[in-house]
């Protein structure tokens, strides 16, 4: 039976194989008397055996041995991938240079003639031990770069984060011949981690090990330090369910750390017998921190990407605002624009109105029933609805969970009902006024963090200042176009639609009347009560102006006490009657001073007239209708007078 000697400390071990039993004996003592370990073996075969079972750091060959000799043994270990790099001296009585050449030419790495100098055998061996170690060195560091190296291309291929995954467990198992793999990243503002990407496992990954809570001690326990963590056997990882085997298979946990954020964790699994040396420890941690730099580049170039395309969207959506004083228009685009922007399932557009405390809908995007403007439920005017409240403090209202929010969540059951789990309230405030408030309504949970609101805030200011100046303009216009006494289009508006319609009535062949009106006797009518009742009289004549018009019907304040009526789509007989109901209308009507309470009576002469194709210009029409206006005064007042028809215009019945 062979003599083993187990290997003591870091003490190398030296297979020694010799035939003679004498021999055999007295280098193992030489050998361990020198501070090594040996096994010692008297046949090749025997030898090749042991060495399967037993790992050597060097191998002391003799020649000359019965069945197999040494230079088959020494061919069959050179052409073995597992001992190849195995120092390997040969020991024989012969000396002839023959014999020396073909031992080195099978691969023999030196060569020691018996009798042999006990002084030399101990030098050639620790010789090439160094050597070996220094080989075994440097293959460890060029295993260690090229599985840097692999790790490095596959991760630095891409910035999107998939790829860096994929890359990342490919370029380590390729590598380091592993069995598996997996990749768990946190979830942004903490939470569970996910399971993200993985190779090698044996079925689909179950619940537990697709999302790792805090209760599975393995993830969570390797995050918190920042060394990876390296286990005998993977057996014991229940998530992972690796099948049973007859030899362990060793695990290593890699922490995922990019300065104090702590990103996710690397887990990778050996084959069966597969061991991790205490140096793979740290090329698992160089690799960690190379997937590390990887993800927060990634993380990066998507916030960077992100970000650029949230200020681009408000750049164009500014331009888009900009272009246009029109508020419906304003508001319109706004809902169009502002769920792609917000990454809001759902928006709506809310307005104050001038009591200061309702709120309405006025636009909106994929909006529900309740919701939608002019439905009336549209509307909000009392309690902590978070709308208001946003618009009364002037601060934002977040509920990332509608069923779970105890102050806003009973206002909002009708978002929740209809599939809405988070919501923002955005007021729209400029010069320290709230105008109204944007609502955004997601179908996932959503925690809104300080960037993502002040983003929104920056784009809410943008909306107030849009939404304002188009009120403003919108105020300036009807300033410029409408009477302020009477509320009616003034001088200027009134020719300016007055050649509107007559170029259209002429274009298209169709019928257009003019009335013109004069209140009676009026300047004695102010002579008599006041300039004040005078204006009550303009202002109550124009309501009942109102009452008795159409739709389509455009009414003026000509100048004084003077008004005029152009009738669209009206012949000069329909437009006598339309009239005659007008001129009644006024005569009947109670003015009633504010001031006094005295009660008046005031009546109005109307002059009517209609285009015809000959017209050329817009006085003429006017001239007709003031001349039949003047026929109407000197016939009595309180009356109206036809014009005459013109050429190309057909009579009144």
């Amino acid at each position: 039976m062979p003599t083993v000697t187990a290997p003591a400390g870091m003490r190398s071990t030296i297979l020694v194989v010799e035939d003679e039993a004498g021999i055999a004996r007295m280098v193992q003592v030489l050998l361990e008397a020198r501070g090594f370990s040996t096994i010692v073996t008297h046949s090749g075969s025997e030898a090749l055996q042991r060495m399967a079972d037993h790992p050597v750091d060097l191998v002391l060959l003799d020649v000359m041995m019965p069945g197999m000799d040494g230079y088959e043994v020494c061919r069959r270990l050179k052409a073995d991938e597992r001992w190849r790099h195995l120092p390997v001296v040969m020991l024989t009585a012969k000396d002839t240079s023959r014999d020396l050449v073909l031992g080195l030419e099978i691969g023999a790495d030196d060569y020691i003639t018996k009798p042999f100098n006990t002084d030399e055998l101990i030098a050639r061996i620790k010789v090439l031990l160094r050597v070996r170690g220094m080989s075994q060195e440097v293959m460890r560091r060029n295993r260690e770069l090229r599985a840097l190296n692999a790790v490095a291309l596959a991760v630095n291929r891409s910035l999107g984060l998939e790829e860096i995954l994929d890359g990342a467990l490919a370029g380590v198992m390729e590598s380091l011949g592993l069995a598996c793999g997996l990749i768990h990243l946190s979830e942004p503002g903490g939470g569970p981690l996910v399971l993200r990407a993985w190779r090698g496992l044996c079925g689909t990954p179950s619940e537990s090990l697709r999302t790792l809570s805090s209760s599975s001690g393995w993830g969570w326990k390797a995050l918190e330090g920042d060394e990876p963590t390296l286990l005998a056997d993977a057996a014991g990882i229940e998530e992972l369910r690796m099948p049973p085997g007859d030899s362990p298979r060793p695990l290593g946990v890699i922490p995922l750390k990019f300065q104090d954020r702590r990103l996710g964790v690397f887990t990778v699994v050996g084959h069966p017998g597969q061991e991790f040396a205490r140096d793979e420890a740290a090329l698992l941690a160089s690799i960690g921190r190379q997937v590390s730099i990887a993800l927060e580049n990634s993380h990066l170039y998507t916030e960077t990407r992100r970000k650029a395309q949230e200020f681009e969207a408000l750049y164009q959506v500014s331009r888009t605002m900009a272009s246009t004083l029109d508020l419906q228009n304003i508001l319109t685009r706004i809902s169009e624009t502002v769920s792609s922007l917000l990454h809001a399932q759902a928006m709506s557009l809310m307005l104050l109105a001038p009591d200061g405390h309702t709120l309405s809908t006025v636009a909106g995007s994929n909006l529900f029933d309740e919701g939608l403007p002019g439905t009336g439920s549209g509307e909000v005017t009392h309690g902590n609805n978070p709308s208001l409240v946003a618009v009364r403090e002037k601060r934002p209202v977040t509920v990332p969970d509608l069923s779970a929010d105890p102050v806003y969540g009973i206002w909002l059951q009708m978002a929740r009902d209809r599939g809405f789990v988070s919501f923002l309230a955005m007021p729209l405030i400029v010069q320290n006024r709230a105008l109204g408030c944007m609502n955004l309504y997601m179908t996932e949970r959503h925690e809104f963090g300080a960037e993502e609101i002040q983003l929104l805030s920056t784009f809410a200011s943008q909306v107030a200042v849009s939404i304002e100046n188009a009120r403003l303009f919108e105020e300036a216009r009807q300033l410029a176009i409408t009477d302020p006494l009477t509320g009616l289009a003034n001088h200027r508006q009134f020719y300016h639609q007055l050649a509107r319609e007559i170029r259209r009535a002429q274009r298209y062949k169709r019928p257009l009347t003019l009335l013109m009106l004069d209140l009676d006797h009026f300047k004695a009518f102010n002579d008599r009560h006041g300039h004040l009742a005078g204006d009550h009289a303009l202002r109550e004549t124009a309501d009942v102006l109102r009452q008795n018009a159409r739709s389509v019907d455009i009414l003026a304040r000509y100048g004084g006490e003077e008004f005029a009526i152009i009738l669209p789509e009206t012949d000069l007989q329909r437009a006598a009657y339309q009239a005659e109901r007008i001129r009644s209308a006024v005569a009947d009507h109670v003015f009633r001073s504010r001031e006094t309470g005295e009660e008046h009576q005031v009546t109005v002469s109307i002059g009517v007239a209609s285009v015809a194709q000959a017209m050329r210009k817009t006085e003429d029409l006017v001239h007709d209708a003031d001349t039949a206006l003047y026929r109407a005064k000197a016939g009595g007042r309180n009356r109206l007078a036809l014009a005459p028809v013109r050429e190309g215009e057909a009579a009144p019945a």
